[in-house]
């Protein structure tokens, strides 16, 4: 016998399955957990201290976490976060009180000798990020010129002052025994009464003052350093677990943090990697030291709030055709597409009612996108050489890879380079250059000239140019490298040129597509290929330090100077610039402008947006122009009345699907 009271109850599940029923096909909730698609390349390593592609951005906001962070969606606002305030005094001494409460993910504290464990780790291991981010500012660029070590400034005198000797016969010998000692410090950690002599000692680059107060020390005046430290080349490690997994070795990766990533205190960790980073799959730190109370009352700051979405399933590298079909499906929740599918994946979306424009998110970016040409390699080492293939270039046929088919927006902008126009005319343009365009006559006179520099001719519509009596370079095969997986429009882009160079100088280029891991390795002109399709995006708004430098400074030279420009009068005005001057580096970016347009290393194409394509239901998508997005933000709901500081979850069960069905959820 059943009682009455459930024959009620089930009657009432009865007509909430009818209800369902008959309006489910306004209901579609995820068919696989939260997942995203967007990352068209996988990330070349899992430590904070050596990646540095773009790819690295949400899965590190999502793992580590900084002194102070970007306020969201600002590119120059910082909020404290494992730092609860921070004093600056003249731009130069930065002591930051850390929270007493904040713990990495395995429960160990967050303190300050961690803070000094982390970024001495970073710069004595002298990877891309920590080079090409603090260079100047906590290790001396000329000393590193010199020795090739990134040693942290005073990190000689903090060592003696605990009883090291350090008595080489030279600077390099110096370096080379004080990195020695450091690694033996970092790789053994135990926080004995020696190595917090040497982390104490006042005059250096990082001191731990108390158990939770650190000062980061610059060695010049440097406002963008709050800045600098926000992003992952700020991000703090757990120190006992990178000794556990092979320590520190000055100059070198950590092989085993590469592949499987380091403990740090975010709202994310790593629970599982597929095989070459094709997937990661991110869950909730269950030891998480950030409360949903503490960002309400505001004693925290929203951008360290809680994981909301758990798990998280990163695919990397899937093909243009799977990104589409995987969004149009519901299988995935952010994706990304070139502009000639934004039609294809509008119209084919599974919801016809919110089929439209507003499921794309564009966003301009700061930075720029190249060609480069190796000036430490044949041929390309001539001016001449390189000036012919800037004006063939069909500068207007890449730009218009970028005008999206479902309204004709261009999905990019032109710029001149090095440095972006979202810096101000005075920095971009001072001189009021027209932008690159095709120039076919200036092009047939440089190869010409190159031609007889360098004793080769080439045959362009039956004619020969250059000396006729050298080598026919028109049988010679140049080499276009590309990052791998190549997208539609990194394919694209490439033809245009190749085509562009065959047609109008007669020359012939194949392609090639590396991974993004294999561009550690450009450590000199001779190991860099001649011609490099990439970008560089800036770690924070500094024009001067964080682009220019960057793109044409010899110490970047294959970090980010792919074209190994080497300079006597940049390297001179780098050296000497005042950074805190606004008013003289505006008044020096008419003579840089002038040098770097005329030296041809480089040929700009357009800027691309950064485009993503996010489901309806996913609310509280913020972009950063140097993070990209964080996962930690965002939230599910179908009826916007989910608070995001909600514990929402992408996998729901039969009964869940039951109550929301009959409910219109966008």
């Amino acid at each position: 016998m059943v009682s009455k009271n459930v024959k009620i109850i089930i009657a009432i599940v009865v007509a909430v399955i009818m209800v369902g029923t008959a309006f489910a096909v306004l209901y579609h909730p995820p068919k696989t957990p939260f997942t995203d698609v967007s990352q068209t390349a996988a990330p070349p390593s899992l430590d904070p201290a050596t990646g540095f592609f773009t790819t690295n951005g949400p899965l590190f906001a999502a793992d580590f976490q900084e002194l102070v962070e970007f306020n969201g969606s600002s590119a120059t606002q910082v909020v404290p976060v494992l730092a609860h305030n921070y004093t600056n005094y003249k731009d130069q001494n930065y002591t930051f009180n850390l929270r007493t409460y904040a713990k990495f993910s395995n429960n160990q504290s967050v303190n300050a000798s961690a803070i000094w464990f982390s970024f001495y780790r970073g710069l004595i291991m002298a990877q891309g990020p920590y080079v090409a981010d603090y260079s100047g500012i906590l290790f001396s660029g000329t000393a590193y010129s010199n020795t090739t070590i990134a040693l942290p400034w005073g990190t000689i005198d903090a060592l003696e002052s605990a009883g090291y000797t350090i008595n080489g016969k030279n600077m390099t010998d110096n370096y080379t025994i004080a990195a020695k000692d450091l690694d033996t410090i970092l790789s053994h950690f135990n926080y004995n009464s020696t190595e917090m002599k040497v982390m104490s000692y006042k005059n250096q680059a990082l001191v731990v003052n108390s158990n939770y107060n650190v000062s980061i020390n610059t060695l010049h005046k440097y406002a963008f350093l709050l800045q600098d430290i926000a992003g992952w080349w700020g991000a703090i490690v757990e120190p006992s677990y990178i000794d556990a997994h092979g320590g520190v070795k000055y100059n070198s990766p950590s092989s085993y943090i590469n592949l499987n990533g380091a403990i740090g205190s975010g709202p994310y960790i790593i629970s599982s990697v597929g095989k070459g980073f094709s997937t990661i799959t991110l869950k909730a730190n269950p030891n998480y030291w950030v409360s949903s109370t503490a960002i309400s009352n505001g004693t925290v700051p929203s951008i360290a709030q809680p994981a909301h979405i758990t798990p998280i399933v990163i695919k990397y590298g899937l093909s243009h055709t799977s990104r589409v079909a995987t969004f149009d499906k519901n299988q995935s929740q952010i994706s990304t597409v070139a502009p000639s599918s934004f039609k294809n994946i509008i119209g084919s979306y599974y919801n016809k009612a919110d089929a439209n424009g507003k499921l794309a998110k564009s966003y301009s970016e700061i930075g720029t996108f190249y060609i480069s040409m190796n000036v430490g390699r044949s041929y390309t080492n001539n001016t001449h050489f390189r000036q012919a293939l800037y004006d063939a270039l069909n500068y207007s046929k890449e730009y218009a890879i970028y005008n999206n088919n479902y309204n004709g927006t261009p999905e990019a902008f032109q710029e001149l380079g090095p440095l972006s126009p979202g810096y101000g005319h005075a920095f971009y343009n001072p001189n009021n250059y027209p932008l690159a365009k095709q120039n076919l006559k200036g092009a047939i006179q440089n190869i010409s000239a190159a031609g007889n520099e360098l004793h080769f001719y080439v045959t362009i519509n039956g004619h020969k140019y250059g000396d006729t009596s050298g080598t026919d370079l028109s049988s010679h095969t140049f080499t276009l490298t590309g990052i791998s997986p190549a997208t539609s429009l990194e394919t694209s882009q490439l033809t245009i040129a190749i085509d562009s160079f065959k047609s109008h100088l007669g020359l012939t280029f194949n392609t090639q597509f590396v991974p993004e891991s294999t561009t550690a390795g450009w450590k000199t002109p001779h190991s860099t290929p001649h011609f490099v399709d990439l970008g560089w995006l800036p770690d924070y708004s500094d024009p001067i330090g964080q682009q220019l430098i960057d793109v044409y400074d010899v110490s970047q030279g294959g970090i980010g100077n792919k074209a190994w420009v080497d300079n006597s009068t940049l390297q001179h005005i780098f050296t000497n610039l005042d950074f805190e001057n606004k008013t003289a580096q505006e008044k020096a970016m008419y003579g840089v402008q002038n040098l770097t347009y005329n030296q041809y290393a480089y040929m700009w194409l357009p800027m691309p947006y950064d485009v993503y394509f996010v489901q309806p239901y996913i609310h509280n998508f913020v972009w950063n122009p140097f993070v990209e997005y964080f996962y930690n933000l965002m939230y599910i709901s179908y009826k916007g009345s989910v608070s995001p500081s909600a514990s929402v979850m992408p996998v729901y069960s039969a009964m869940t699907s039951i109550f929301m069905a009959g409910v219109k959820i966008f």
